[in-house]
């Protein structure tokens, strides 16, 4: 993907997120300093879910600057991140080489994955705000699926489905608790949003977007009909971004206050290659 055709989605969304690279890094969001200090990007929830990962060659999709493949390598994963942004995967490589953990970074898109990262993995893992950046989850479960070993899981958090019919102007969450959008978009939803979730007052030169809608049926149905045994799905009311006003920051999570309706923020899926 060159990345200069304008009328490319795919190609717009890698000039915003290749923007976004050096504004994340230098984020409170992302914590890079403190993870260089020793800690890890990886919350609770991710860390309680996936199980023991040490001596297992594990394979990281869509893994940005690679602050969560390398948490991986610190725990003793083998670990290979892959991104299509060739500036976060720069970026990666040079995060691994400042903190001397061991970890392969290959710039690609995941329906590349089992082309450029390999086979055989024992986990292929993703996590927070990845599927609505993929066109064809047909495709994304086919790659995790080749990529896998027999026997081998997969996992991943993501933000709930039920997130995108909400109201996300108002200041309240009584407001913004609140359907607007259908569940059952087609095709990819074009955006104009100038903020960066990481950097509010950033104003981003690459505004526009394109993203993609995928229920909770779907997101299931592809893994099962590549071939894998869903071994669990788990639907949690707390998330690792502020997806709508009003949610309050509850330690590692933002969650919906007490007085208002608890709703599914995220869910999280493990399943085993046959």
């Amino acid at each position: 993907m060159s990345g200069k055709n304008p009328d490319d989605p795919l190609a717009t969304n890698l000039a915003r997120w290749e923007e976004q690279v050096d504004i994340h890094i230098g984020s409170d969001f992302y914590r890079v300093k403190e993870f260089k200090a020793g800690e890890t990007s990886l919350d609770p929830l991710i860390l309680t879910e996936i199980g023991d990962v040490k001596a297992k060659r594990l394979l990281h999709l869509q893994c940005h600057f690679g602050l969560d493949t390398l948490s991986f390598a610190r725990m003793g994963a083998d670990v290979t991140g892959l991104d299509f942004s060739p500036k976060a995967i720069v970026a990666a490589r040079q995060l691994a080489r400042e903190t001397g953990l061991a970890a392969r970074f290959v710039e690609a898109r995941v329906d590349e994955a089992a082309e450029k990262a390999g086979t055989g993995y024992d986990i292929v893992f993703s996590s927070w705000g990845v599927l609505m950046w993929l066109p064809d989850l047909e495709v994304w479960a086919r790659n995790i699926a080749t990529c896998l070993k027999p026997g081998g899981l997969f996992y991943i958090a993501e933000g709930h489905p039920l997130l995108w019919t909400l109201d996300d102007e108002g200041t309240k969450i009584t407001e913004n608790l609140r359907i607007v959008r259908s569940y059952f978009l087609e095709g990819p939803q074009r955006w104009e949003n100038a903020r960066d979730y990481a950097e509010p007052s950033v104003t981003l030169t690459h505004f526009n977007s394109s993203e993609w809608q995928h229920t909770l049926g779907e997101v299931v149905t592809a893994l099962a009909g590549a071939g894998l045994r869903i071994e669990f799905l788990h639907e949690h009311d707390r998330l690792v971004w502020q997806a709508v006003p009003g949610l309050e920051s509850k330690g590692d999570y933002f969650q919906v206050p007490a007085d208002a309706p608890s709703i599914p923020l995220s869910y999280s899926i493990r399943a085993q290659k046959a």
